[in-house]
């Protein structure tokens, strides 16, 4: 896969217009973002439209012989649009659309972190080449080798209750994310630093952060926003399989991961429960990942496909 050229920040715009207007696909996940985020920024307006919320337990409308929703279609009503949970009878649209924000925000605050700490470690071993270049290509390959899923899971079981969940997935998730958009970073700093304007403003006595500042940076916003984007479904895919694994998002907090683990169980009698928080999580990464693949190709021209 080739990786996106250094394009100025003030064509990315121009760009992504023109390709959301002729990538039907593209458009097509944007949208389904928009709708996503809309629903996560508003989840508390949503669900009391509904009037319901993602905590309260509503055993009134469960069987009373099965703990299962009373019913068809796991409870689906005029109440409760989705359905609720069984055993505890909470409303599951409330669930879906409260997860929603738990996904997103956890999905972007750790590709946050991965971009700031890759852009900031792979500009550094471009530019300063040498050990430092040699220290951060050899500790980047061991990162991509190491098993972090599993130490994630080690790290979920043994750190105490208290800390705050999800700023630990944020951080954890983030920071093992970092090695593939240095690797980015570097290779167009290599390229950029023997530009004229680089080199100008290296005679002129910029110091380092100011040529990254006002020379580098402004020139790797394009490939910065394409792997940002195509990180963020693989963030989100990654915090639903640690909350599915029980170590992610404790309950009660709303997590489209737990409650497809839990609605594993429940499957073959209400496959409602599964069908709900299983789509959003779908639409979400399906839409980002389509959305990604638009951008890189109206970034980089070598791998413009027409559909």
């Amino acid at each position: 896969m080739s990786h996106p050229i250094a394009i100025p920040a003030r064509s990315v715009g121009r760009a992504v217009a023109a390709m959301l207007r002729r990538d039907r696909w593209a458009l097509a996940g944007a949208v389904t973002i928009a709708v996503l985020g809309l629903a996560a920024v508003a989840a508390d307006l949503l669900t009391a439209i509904e009037g319901q919320d993602p905590y309260s337990y509503r055993t009134e409308a469960l069987d009373p012989r099965t703990g299962g929703p009373a019913g068809a279609l796991g409870g689906v009503s005029g109440e409760h649009w989705f359905g609720v949970e069984p055993l505890t009878g909470r409303d599951l649209f409330a669930i879906v659309v409260h997860g929603a924000r738990t996904s997103f925000l956890i999905g972007l605050a750790a590709t946050l972190v991965s971009v700031v700490l890759g852009t900031l470690v792979g500009a550094a071993a471009g530019y300063r080449g040498g050990w430092v270049d040699r220290v951060v290509t050899w500790t980047a390959d061991v990162f991509l080798g190491f098993p972090y899923l599993i130490f994630m899971i080690a790290l979920g079981a043994v750190v105490p209750g208290h800390v705050s969940r999800p700023l630990l997935l944020v951080l954890v998730i983030g920071f093992f994310g970092w090695p593939s958009i240095a690797r980015i970073v570097r290779a167009q700093v290599l390229t950029l630093k023997k530009r004229n304007f680089v080199s100008a403003a290296r005679i002129l006595g910029a110091s380092p952060w100011q040529v990254f500042r006002t020379e580098l940076l402004p020139n790797l916003w394009a490939p910065i926003i394409v792997v940002a984007t195509l990180s963020i479904p693989g963030n989100i895919g990654l915090e639903a399989a640690l909350s599915f694994l029980g170590v992610g998002i404790p309950p009660p907090t709303p997590s489209w991961g737990r409650t497809i683990s839990t609605a594993v169980d429940w499957v073959s009698t209400e496959p409602m429960f599964l069908f709900f928080p299983g789509i959003a999580l779908f639409l979400a990464t399906w839409a980002f990942t389509v959305f990604g693949d638009g951008l890189r190709d109206a970034l980089d021209p070598k791998t413009d496909v027409r559909r």
